[in-house]
């Protein structure tokens, strides 16, 4: 097995989540690893059927909400990093799945470690954010599931 310096957890807040950033926690003791914890915020967009029909163009994208979305989830990162002693953690908006990879990839990391199935129930049959990141990841993925 690699001894691994840099691990990126990634964090949806989910049960799962939270379990693999305890494991990441104890692999990153044994090997002397630097841990960056992130979450990635995916704002919703609202369909404006007008917009859809006339203009071709996908939705309504709220400002306020986005921002409220962000601070609220940078709070939440910030109360776990710091209840379990992380220094290094960000909160970034986009798609789960291509900016972990991208976090991961500029941040030279040589881990991903993220629960197996995370908050959303309807990926399961589109494909989840961590099938994503196995598939294109810079580095090897960590995946963690709840029942083991």
């Amino acid at each position: 097995m690699a001894i691994y310096k840099h691990i990126l957890i990634a964090i949806d807040f989910s049960e799962n989540s939270v379990k693999a950033l305890k494991k990441a926690q104890q692999l990153a003791v044994e090997s002397q690893a630097k841990i960056e914890l992130i979450h990635v915020v995916d704002i919703p967009i609202y369909p404006v059927l007008e917009d859809v029909a006339v203009m071709g163009m996908p939705g309504l994208w709220d400002d306020e909400v986005a921002t409220n979305l962000m601070a609220l989830s940078t709070e939440k990162l910030k109360h776990l990093a710091d209840e379990c002693g992380i220094e290094d953690y960000k909160t970034i908006e986009g798609i789960a799945s291509s900016e972990i990879t991208v976090i991961a990839k500029e941040n030279q990391a040589d881990l991903i470690v993220m629960g197996f199935h995370g908050l959303s129930g309807l990926r399961k049959l589109i494909g989840s954010t961590t099938h994503s990141v196995l598939n294109s990841a810079p580095c090897d993925v960590l995946a963690i599931k709840l029942d083991c």
